[in-house]
């Protein structure tokens, strides 16, 4: 008998943002009568909003042990990232195809105020990312591909999960650098240039995935998460 979906909804998306936000950690086992017990539930919608969380990489489900999440490794970073270069490429050069005004004054108005942050020397780099995600979730949700949102939106919550813990560790050169691919893409899309708008995108995720394999090697990376 299948649980009710509305809780497995809800069991499925708490425990997927407590994983993203780091209360649980790689290496934490989720125990089945814990979640029962915290969301008053049977075993039914626990177990179905864990093999939801395994289907979509936030835990692995390991028999007779139940569900672990996963470490993040640099080889999950790289995939990530490869995937983010690709897809938000394609978003930046449908954006800059078929965009509105307002769309565009809101894209314009987030990079003014990451502009803004990074010369006040009072702001942290955590606040400065936050408007970097505030950039991203812009790009990614309106470029009228209801498939490709979809798939941003899953390599986004996975990515969060290192992007989060690595935000103050963040140095101020390499969000310079993120704030500069954004103003590209953001004067691209203004122009109605896709092919330069996607090659700001893809230049933008490169340049951080080069980066993470650079502080990996240096043993710099904040990691294990």
């Amino acid at each position: 008998m299948s649980a009710d979906p509305n809780k497995s909804n809800q069991i499925y998306f708490t425990v997927r943002d407590e994983i993203i936000s780091g209360k649980y950690p790689g290496g934490t086992f989720l125990i089945e009568n814990d979640l029962c017990k915290q969301f008053s539930v049977s075993r039914t919608p626990v177990r179905e909003a864990l093999i939801r969380l395994a289907q979509d990489r936030f835990v692995n489900l390991i028999p007779n042990r139940g569900a672990m999440v996963p470490y993040v490794t640099i080889d999950d970073i790289v995939e990530l990232y490869q995937l983010r270069t690709a897809n938000d490429g394609l978003a930046a050069f449908l954006i800059a195809q078929n965009h509105t005004d307002s769309l565009l004054a809101r894209m314009e108005e987030s990079v003014s105020r990451e502009e803004r942050m990074l010369k006040d020397g009072n702001i942290s780099p955590i606040e400065i990312s936050q408007e970097d995600f505030v950039f991203h979730d812009l790009l990614s949700s309106n470029c009228a591909n209801k498939r490709l949102i979809d798939i941003l939106n899953q390599i986004n919550n996975q990515m969060r999960r290192f992007t989060r813990a690595a935000a103050d560790h963040y140095a101020l050169e390499t969000l310079e650098k993120s704030v500069c691919f954004h103003r590209q893409a953001v004067d691209a899309i203004r122009k109605g240039d896709p092919a330069a708008a996607q090659a700001a995108m893809e230049g933008h995720w490169k340049e951080m995935m080069d980066g993470y394999i650079k502080r990996s090697v240096m043993g710099t990376l904040p990691l294990r998460i």
